[in-house]
């Protein structure tokens, strides 16, 4: 069996994406899936002696974190649920204020969403929106729940997570698993150099898109990629 790594999001393609500071245009291509949306990410097309081919996406590497409340987290509770995923630290002072005003943005029209569901038999795929600190030396467990009630997320809630955990791990994550830039850069406004994107995972953990985290037009072009995916999965 012979393995011819493939990668989605081709090396120009990427550059684009980790330019911290930059917006930049995003295709949202139609495809023959049911929800129109692309599978992007890091994948291996694994060659048959009969000739045919398999594809293997690559798995979520297992590190220890924790969420801002000091409760350890596992990739594996996200199972069958919709993600949308950042990075982000929170003493940056440029595109992440724009990032987590959208984020708080999305997590509340999703909560008034689940609202105005309830009562009317209507269940959709659970979302979650997921942001990890580059910065967790600095970001500690009451840096990160202040963080999050200043955004609105209420102690009790588990929709809007922020975690933390070794630093060569997070940038690690986020370089090759998401495909994303995080790393320390003196020269950079607060010492980090990252991505804006926010990412749109699928129940399997599959990459489906990727949009401009600081511009609030894509952010609704994401929502709608949401509610797309969520349809998808419901008629599997």
């Amino acid at each position: 069996m012979f393995r011819t790594p493939l990668f989605c999001l081709g090396s120009s393609l990427t550059l684009a994406f980790i330019l911290s500071c930059s917006n930049s245009d995003q295709n949202h291509k139609k495809t023959d899936w049911s929800s129109g949306l692309p599978i992007l990410g890091p994948m291996e097309i694994l060659e048959r002696k009969d000739g045919r081919t398999d594809t293997v996406f690559r798995e979520m590497p297992v590190i220890s974190l924790e969420d801002q409340y000091g409760v350890a987290f596992h990739h594996d509770s996200l199972e069958g649920q919709i993600r949308v995923v950042d990075f982000f630290f929170a003493s940056c002072p440029g595109i992440c204020i724009d990032m987590s005003r959208h984020m708080a943005a999305l997590n509340a029209e999703e909560q008034k969403k689940q609202r105005n569901n309830q009562g009317k038999g209507t269940k959709a795929i659970g979302l979650r929106f997921v942001s990890y600190t580059i910065d967790p030396l600095r970001d500690t467990r009451d840096i990160l729940a202040e963080y999050a009630l200043r955004h609105g997320v209420h102690p009790s809630s588990r929709q809007w997570l922020l975690l933390r955990g070794k630093e060569e791990e997070i940038h690690r994550l986020a370089e090759q698993y998401y495909l994303l830039s995080a790393g320390a850069d003196r020269s950079a406004p607060g010492g980090f150099l990252h991505s804006g994107q926010f990412l749109l995972i699928d129940p399997k953990g599959r990459i489906r898109g990727l949009y401009d985290g600081t511009n609030w037009a894509e952010c609704k072009i994401l929502q709608r990629d949401i509610t797309l995916l969520q349809k998808e999965f419901k008629n599997k």
